[in-house]
């Protein structure tokens, strides 16, 4: 494994422990090991733990996670809001959640907070139905599964 993506592993692993929700499970590193953490729930089901599995970045129960090129990265907003979020859900953190390694906030314009990663606003597809589905990747040319 990489140094970049045992330190990404490392800090998410430790987010995802900082506040649980006494839900333990064992999370899939997507080199074939295993990781352990808690799953930090927030209110209304948002949640913040994210992690590499099979090569993409999913949550969720092993929902995919993906970016949007008409995001820019690392100005803490989303370009997707309005008919656009409800194709491509925002992945909402709960309120006092905190930016910590890899994993940052942004502000929606209706001023929720939505979980980042690396600067990236993240979203899922509505079109994915099981953990694993990346039905979203590369529609438009605009939306992106995210890798290690």
């Amino acid at each position: 494994m990489q140094g970049k993506s045992l330190g990404i592993l490392l800090a998410l692993g430790i987010l995802s422990g900082c506040a649980g929700y006494g839900h333990h499970q064992s999370m899939h590193d997507g080199q074939g090991g295993m990781m352990s953490g808690h799953q930090q729930m927030g209110e209304g089901g948002m949640m913040g733990s994210v992690y590499f599995r099979q090569g993409l970045l999913v949550a969720q129960g092993g929902r995919t996670l993906y970016r949007f090129d008409r995001d820019q990265a690392g100005s803490g907003a989303s370009a997707c809001n309005g008919d656009c979020a409800v194709k491509w859900p925002p992945y909402l953190a709960a309120p006092g959640a905190s930016a910590q390694g890899p994993l940052g906030l942004a502000t929606r314009a209706d001023g929720s907070k939505q979980w980042t990663f690396q600067g990236w606003p993240l979203y899922f597809w509505q079109g994915d139905q099981k953990a694993g589905d990346m039905n979203g990747d590369n529609i438009g040319g605009v939306w992106h599964v995210i890798r290690p």
